[in-house]
């Protein structure tokens, strides 16, 4: 993230990576956001649907990929300043174009139709193909927006985040796919945890003792 904040060509799409990695969308849910999903008072953003585009060029919308997937999901204080940037940057239309009833979409491609996942796909294919040629001893493992999102998921659980929420927040329909699709244990997770249980049970027996 650092690099594409400071690169003088992909800079432009750092908001775009940064709502992604913060919110745990999936980039079709991403790319189907308008300016009507965007709650800035209450800080939330309204995922209801998501944005198509078939190999001929057509776009339609759909539902989440899961019932589960119609979800508010918390702006943390990075992604908000990032959708404001977004807003602040995008291209102000006279016409806005429809897609099945949805228009004012968040993100424009350069022919001012609304971004699909093809377009960020490519965004961090080409990002990755830079870096890797400007720091080949250096290598980062293949990044996409899947990755974020699984980023994400990781990052929620092992922040302490329980299960439940987690999945409300992923969109998953089961929460068997929340523990054993994105989340990871390790060794320094599962010491942390095991401190924690054991520092509290050994103050509890310690009050116990004083109070007896």
């Amino acid at each position: 993230m650092g690099f594409i904040r400071n690169d003088k060509t992909y800079a432009k799409y750092y908001d775009e990576f940064v709502v992604l990695l913060g919110t745990g969308m999936r980039v079709s849910e991403f790319c189907g956001l308008t300016k009507s999903d965007l709650d800035f008072e209450s800080r939330k953003i309204r995922v209801d649907h998501q944005l198509v585009r078939e190999r001929g060029g057509k776009y339609y919308v759909e539902k989440t990929k899961t019932e589960c997937g119609c979800r508010f999901i918390p702006m943390t204080e990075e992604v908000y300043r990032s959708l404001k940037n977004i807003l602040v940057n995008r291209k102000k239309l006279k016409t806005e174009m429809i897609v099945d009833g949805y228009s004012s979409f968040l993100l424009l491609d350069k022919d001012d139709k609304p971004k699909v996942a093809l377009h960020i796909k490519n965004e961090m294919r080409w990002a990755m193909k830079k870096y890797k040629k400007l720091y080949p001893d250096k290598p980062l493992p293949h990044i996409t927006s899947h990755v974020f999102r699984h980023t994400f998921c990781t990052n929620m659980a092992n922040a302490g985040m329980d299960i439940k929420t987690l999945q409300y927040v992923m969109g998953h329909s089961d929460v068997g796919v929340t523990l054993n699709v994105y989340t990871h244990a390790s060794y320094d997770r599962a010491a942390e945890q095991m401190a924690k249980i054991w520092d509290f049970k050994a103050d509890a027996q310690g009050k116990q003792r004083k109070s007896g």
